[in-house]
């Protein structure tokens, strides 16, 4: 069992996604703790708000990984926020790799010394604690961007999220359900590409829709390499790990270098933290801000997909009411369907453009505040290791 008992990490890495300029602060979401069981981890959210719509002004509820997807889909399906850009669901929780590695490390006790065994154990665990906190604030992310949306905020399967008190019976999907989704997705990509040569007039969806597919593009690449930088990055502080373990077994060999090695293998290890502090910012401050903008710039295109859906809706529509007039048959059906069509596709499109104004302005103001924070981050480590270099080599010197 694992508990975010760190909040100040939690709320630290909050700040991964920066929210709306809508967020009025009459609606204040945070997950104060999760606590990670063996199936699943769970959230005790709590929420303030001036909002009429709610029951109460303070809740509290504990909710599990299952119960955001059934908001998310709740939100998703909901035709009344096709012109929105619904929030990314948090990704799953997945410890099994580093469970698997600490019941390996366990299991391996006997075959380390003592002091092997607690630093290994001590870096997995580390390891651990850091996945957790990170899943606890992808969920923490989601509820904050739906609390910031004026209309979003005030959706009533939202409100039975953050105020019911009991279990929302949410069970994972069964194999029919996940069948049945795959064969939706398959249908939506083939409309996607239907819809593809689609004689869009608006230059605001052109420039938009062209840039979405170039920047997706762009993004999912870049992810893959900050990931790989991450990786690398890690990889160093194993080195330096290793380094440190041979030179403190040195040390035990040759006692006329009993101390200058000893001395070494604490300067590596002081640069082992150091190294892996770099790898856990570069973790946070650029790849998990690429894995979600990713996501979100999926989101962005769902949303272009459901406006483009409307405007064959509407083009149908047209098309059916100049067959009845030539027919002399159902016209007044025909019109008030493609009425109904026009209604719904000018408002996709007028709530469209407002979404993805402000989704380029969030995603510029959160780039430039990242981007400075992690190279503000870059000299701090830099000093750090220069001084760490120091100060082990002045101490070999007096030895």
């Amino acid at each position: 069992m694992m508990t975010a008992d760190d909040d100040n990490d939690v709320r630290d890495h909050s700040a991964t996604v920066s929210l709306s300029d809508e967020n009025d602060g009459r609606l204040t979401v945070s997950i104060s703790d999760a606590v990670s069981e063996l199936e699943t981890v769970k959230f005790t959210i709590q929420t303030k708000t001036a909002l009429p719509s709610f029951s109460q002004h303070q809740m509290s509820v504990i909710r599990c990984h299952e119960e955001f997807i059934w908001l998310h889909d709740m939100l998703s399906e909901n035709p009344e926020y096709a012109g929105y850009i619904i929030p990314p669901a948090p990704p799953k929780p997945d410890f099994e790799v580093a469970r698997d590695k600490l019941t390996r490390v366990t299991a391996a006790e006997n075959t380390m010394t003592e002091d092997e065994y607690k630093k290994l154990r001590k870096e997995l665990e580390s390891d651990y604690l850091a996945l957790f906190k990170k899943t606890v604030a992808m969920h923490e992310i989601y509820l904050l961007r739906i609390a910031a949306h004026t209309k979003l905020r005030e959706d009533s399967n939202f409100r039975v999220f953050l105020e019911y008190t009991k279990d929302l019976k949410v069970r994972s999907k069964n194999k029919k359900e996940i069948i049945g989704g795959f064969f939706k997705s398959m249908t939506k990509n083939v409309d996607e590409a239907m819809l593809s040569g689609q004689k869009e007039k608006d230059e605001f969806f052109i420039e938009r829709k062209a840039f979405l597919e170039d920047y997706h593009n762009k993004i999912k690449e870049t992810t893959k390499k900050s990931a790989a930088l991450s990786t690398a990055t890690n990889a160093l502080s194993v080195d330096y790990m290793q380094v440190a373990g041979c030179l403190a077994l040195l040390s035990t060999r040759d006692a006329s270098l009993s101390r200058f090695m000893a001395q070494a293998a604490i300067t590596f290890e002081s640069l082992q933290k150091l190294q892996k502090r770099i790898s856990t910012d570069e973790d946070l401050k650029l790849s998990d801000l690429f894995k979600y903008y990713q996501r979100e710039t999926q989101a962005a295109k769902s949303l272009l997909y459901r406006r483009g859906r409307s405007l064959a809706d509407k083009e149908i529509a047209e098309a059916k009411l100049e067959t009845a007039q030539k027919k002399f048959k159902d016209i007044p059906t025909a019109e008030a369907y493609l009425e109904d069509c026009r209604i719904r596709f000018e408002s996709i499109s007028d709530m469209a453009k407002t979404e993805l104004e402000t989704f380029k302005n969030r995603r510029l103001e959160t780039y430039r505040k990242h981007l400075v924070d992690m190279s503000e981050l870059q000299i701090r480590h830099s000093q750090s290791i220069i001084t760490e270099l120091n100060k082990g080599l002045d101490l070999l010197k007096d030895l």
